[in-house]
């Protein structure tokens, strides 16, 4: 059984015996052989600027110190790319290719010197699917979970999953999701974070739809958002949103920027989809773990969902990265308070003493002035 993932490239679903293991991908790795369906090409578009938000946002952390594996269709390297690693590869002669026009946006939202997110990050490539190789043994369950576990291994500490697999409710409980259950346990116990895109609605993806893995309880999913107030129509519903639209990426040819990909009609189809805004809130990851090392997975989730706004959860990563939970408060002893002994103030009785002593006074003054009116009078 084969799905349209809901990023738009093929992933298939795994329901038989698992595909043979990845190759690990070098330097002097051999290029691509010809694809069965030709590359896309880039629409080429003008170098944009760093915004305020994003030079405000590196003053508190870049997320040097931190990988970030991307598991996708390949990263081509590029030279707003500083710190790119080539990782293992289940398509493809090696991970450092994108016929697809896909990785590597995802990779500069994340790490992109220009605009991304976490321009100190280091990208790891994992090449785990492509549209444009028909007969390849890959894209499906047991390769995720295959490059999962080969991220792991390549110590990233998040993965970022922008190519998913909606699969209708009926079926999805007869998938054998094992291997991609364990590789995501593994992830838990080592300290990564999982991201992964929400999906796309349209014709193979229904709004009631069980996205893999987006459905996982420690998967960050990410729905798209059409500006700062709603989702996008085409996105799937998440806890989580970011931006889902790209005006201007990096060029998958190894240069430049692109606005999208070309057509056949000779318009340009835009980047804009929940694969684009799963990177938002991986490269917002990676600013919490390069500014806290050794937070806890969880304790990246409780950050991320306490800084995300109410009504749809906008993620804002300066909001992420300055976001404080509030640190629990240990049970302290029952307090019991006994009340003193009763005591007799001495105040009234000593106020009624003065009283009487100012009275006793008075009264021999008057005594006396009367004594001397007395003596005063003259006698005849």
């Amino acid at each position: 059984m084969r799905r349209r993932a809901a990023a738009g490239c093929a992933l298939a679903l795994a329901l038989a015996a698992p595909p043979a293991g990845a190759q690990e991908a070098g330097p002097g790795a051999a290029p691509d052989a010809a694809p069965d369906v030709a590359c896309v090409v880039p629409a080429q578009t003008a170098a944009p600027g760093t915004p305020a938000n994003l030079r405000e946002l590196r003053r508190f952390a870049t997320g040097a110190g931190v990988r970030v594996a991307v598991i996708d269709t390949g990263v081509a390297p590029h030279p707003e790319l500083a710190r790119l690693t080539p990782g293992a590869h289940f398509v493809g002669a090696d991970s450092l290719t994108d016929c697809d026009g896909h990785g590597t946006v995802v990779a500069g939202i994340i790490a992109g010197r220009t605009l991304g997110i976490a321009p100190g990050a280091e990208i790891i490539s994992v090449r785990q699917t492509s549209s444009h190789y028909r007969g390849a043994d890959a894209g499906n369950l047991q390769t995720l979970a295959d490059a999962i576990n080969a991220a792991l291994d390549a110590g990233a500490r998040v993965l970022n999953l922008s190519v998913v697999s909606c699969v209708d409710p009926r079926i999805a409980p007869r998938i054998d999701a094992s291997g991609l259950t364990t590789a995501l346990r593994r992830a838990e116990a080592e300290g990564a974070v999982v991201v992964a895109a929400a999906g796309n609605a349209g014709p193979d993806c229904a709004p009631d739809s069980a996205v893999f893995p987006a459905q996982f309880p420690t998967v960050l999913a990410v729905a798209a958002r059409d500006g700062d107030h709603a989702l996008a129509p085409y996105s799937l519903p998440a806890d989580l949103s970011a931006p889902g639209a790209v005006p201007a990426a990096l060029s998958p040819s190894g240069a430049g920027w692109s606005s999208g990909t070309l057509t056949a009609q000779g318009g340009v189809a835009p980047y804009a989809g929940t694969s684009f805004a799963a990177p938002v809130v991986s490269g917002s990851v990676a600013l919490l773990m390069s500014r806290y090392p050794g937070i806890s997975p969880a304790h990246v989730r409780a950050l991320v969902a306490a800084a995300a706004a109410p009504g749809g959860g906008a993620v804002d990563p300066l909001a992420v990265l300055t976001q404080l939970a509030p640190d629990p408060v240990a049970a302290g002893a029952t307090l019991t308070v006994t009340p003193a002994d009763e005591v007799v103030s001495r105040a009234p009785a000593r106020l009624g003493a003065a009283a009487a002593a100012l009275a006793a006074a008075a009264l021999a003054c008057t005594v006396a002035a009367a004594s001397t009116s007395r003596s005063a009078r003259p006698r005849g």
